[in-house]
């Protein structure tokens, strides 16, 4: 990825932003759709990584909207010192911008971000410097007690040198392996208004699940005596969560920060924790460092940000931190054998309408056993892992 994760972050910020009066002061507001004003948000965050990195362009969007609109056949260029180019293009995402070329920002030069938005606006960033950062020494897992809950705490040690900035944001993709609670052998087959019972040929009892992260996640060394951090909490994971039930993984990347890009992710992150909308501490507008050339007035959201980054990997099973007999969360939480219907129709209609799945024909009624039709169905989430993940493994993935 080549953009810091914080899509919901950044959809929560646009989504007040939208409901109010945008200006630079603290003032009330009130839901109206009167009030919104359209904005360009930018998140451009390119590393010191030799890849295709990505420029993430959208709108700012009404109340009545789920999701903010992509901004559309723009032009998109970074400019390095030396008058060197790389042009981006708009990828099969709309809004998402990839450059033509893999290339590395380099600590020597610095940067420039340039816009042309499909209406002939143009937007240019302030020139940005690679931040040299701290490599990540160790990322470990411990079960632990974090803010009064049991569970695992994967933490970070990273010892910074002299010349390494002493601010930090973090982003991590977890992977989690899921196991079927139920295994069926067979299934039912349709063709037409008929069916019959054939052999489960489908691989459905192992998956897996990768997601990235949604916080903004910052440290900060400055105050520290040795500018070095010991076990930074950047992923908490309760006991309970069904995550950790089989085999667990976590990939934690880290992006040097200048103290003025950690400023404006501390303010994302103010305002995308203050709990509601409708808090007595309202959001004011969030300056970053892009700017529209054409109008001074024109707000815009967003930061371009040059970072050198460090990532590592750890996994882990369920019984490296559990004993045997604690029990063990699961997709899902309670499975229920059952037998809907007095005939054929009910069981077969429902596993039509695939909220459920065949288990076995009726046989001898079995104790605590619901229902007393002629077939014994299954909640499809109880049997099939691929409502929940893929039933292939990642090609990273090590057992």
């Amino acid at each position: 990825m080549s953009c810091i994760n914080i899509k919901s972050v950044i959809r929560l910020f646009i989504l007040l932003l939208s409901a109010i009066v945008v200006n630079s002061c603290v003032e009330p507001y009130d839901f109206e759709t009167e009030t919104f004003e359209d904005l360009l948000v930018v998140e451009a965050l390119i590393t010191d990584e030799v890849k295709f990195q990505q420029v993430k362009l959208t709108r700012t969007y009404g109340l009545e909207k789920k999701a903010p609109t992509a901004e559309t056949n723009a032009t998109v260029t970074v400019i390095e010192d030396n008058n060197r180019e790389f042009q981006f293009y708009e990828s099969d995402t709309p809004g998402i911008y990839l450059s033509n070329t893999a290339f590395a920002a380099g600590a020597q030069h610095t940067y420039q971000l340039q816009i042309q938005t499909g209406d002939g606006k143009t937007y240019t960033s302030d020139a940005a410097t690679l931040v040299p950062g701290a490599k990540i020494d160790d990322l470990y897992a411990e079960r632990s007690f974090y803010q009064g809950e049991d569970g695992v705490a994967l933490m970070v040690d990273s010892e910074y040198s002299s010349s390494a900035s002493n601010f930090a944001l973090y982003e991590y993709e977890e992977t989690y392996k899921i196991v079927s609670p139920y295994t069926v052998r067979n299934t039912i087959e349709f063709q037409g208004s008929d069916w019959s019972i054939v052999p489960n040929t489908r691989q459905e009892t192992v998956c897996y699940n990768t997601v990235p992260s949604n916080d903004i996640i910052l440290s900060n060394t400055s105050s520290l005596s040795d500018n070095n951090l010991n076990s930074f909490v950047v992923r908490f994971i309760n006991k309970q969560n069904p995550v950790l039930a089989q085999r667990y993984s976590i990939l934690v990347k880290q992006y040097s920060l200048t103290p003025e890009a950690f400023s404006y992710y501390s303010t994302l992150k103010k305002i995308s924790g203050s709990g509601s909308v409708l808090s007595p501490t309202q959001p004011g507008f969030v300056n970053g460092n892009i700017r529209a050339v054409d109008n001074e007035d024109e707000k815009v959201l967003g930061f371009f940000t040059l970072s050198s980054t460090s990532s590592k990997r750890v996994y882990f099973n369920y019984h490296d931190f559990f004993a045997f007999d604690e029990p063990r969360p699961q997709f899902p939480e309670s499975c229920l054998i059952f037998r809907p219907g007095e005939n054929f129709d009910t069981p077969i209609g429902m596993i039509k309408g695939g909220t459920v799945r065949y288990f076995s024909l009726a046989g001898a009624p079995v104790a605590g056993e619901l229902g007393e039709g002629p077939m014994r169905v299954i909640a499809t989430e109880c049997v099939d892992c691929t409502v929940y993940g893929s039933n292939e493994a990642p090609e990273f993935w090590i057992e």
